[in-house]
């Protein structure tokens, strides 16, 4: 299992539900990543507990994406590999343990699950005064995937004491979200 991250945008959310994770050159976007290039989608392997790379996605401010069902080749630590960044060439080279790199597209079958980090927005990031767009984002995911008719779970990492993970319940997340806004 691997995740794959983006910043929240509806159009963009919308277009991967429905398609699949594309690469920059599908996407015909400029690449502007470190190690991926133009034909390859970075992922981190899911590992608990420790993965820098893995927590970096789970920590960060932008929902991912949970993969399964495909074989994302490893990244390499290698400075030989660095001049394969921006080809089609399987020599991946990655910054941390746990980086992985898919080729072209992953089609949308294959998307799993979300992870949004739902108790960080709202407990850590208590006085933040972002809580309310990092709520209001994922009450917009979610209608996003009702709109789509897709039913996949959505866990949240953040509470986890190593090997905890929870499912977030959207029903009773819309409920109460008129008390957390």
């Amino acid at each position: 299992m691997v995740l794959s991250s983006t910043h929240y945008k509806r159009e963009t959310y919308k277009s991967i539900l429905s398609e699949g994770i594309k690469c920059n050159y599908l996407l015909k976007r400029s690449w502007a990543g470190r190690y991926n290039g133009p034909y390859y989608i970075s992922l981190a392997k899911v590992t608990i507990p420790d993965n820098i790379t893995f927590l970096n996605y789970v920590n960060d401010e932008r929902p991912s994406f949970i993969v399964e069902g495909i074989k994302p080749i490893q990244c390499k630590r290698d400075e030989a590999y660095l001049k394969y960044i921006d080809t089609k060439d399987n020599r991946r080279v990655g910054n941390f343990v746990g980086e992985y790199q898919y080729y072209y597209w992953i089609k949308k079958q294959h998307i799993k699950g979300l992870v949004y980090n739902l108790y960080n927005y709202t407990h850590y990031k208590l006085y933040s005064g972002r809580r309310k767009i990092y709520i209001e984002t994922l009450l917009e995911l979610i209608s996003l995937l009702t709109e789509l008719n897709i039913d996949i779970p959505i866990y949240d990492y953040s509470r986890r004491d190593k090997i905890l993970v929870h499912e977030i319940n959207k029903e009773k997340l819309k409920y109460y979200s008129k008390t957390l806004l």
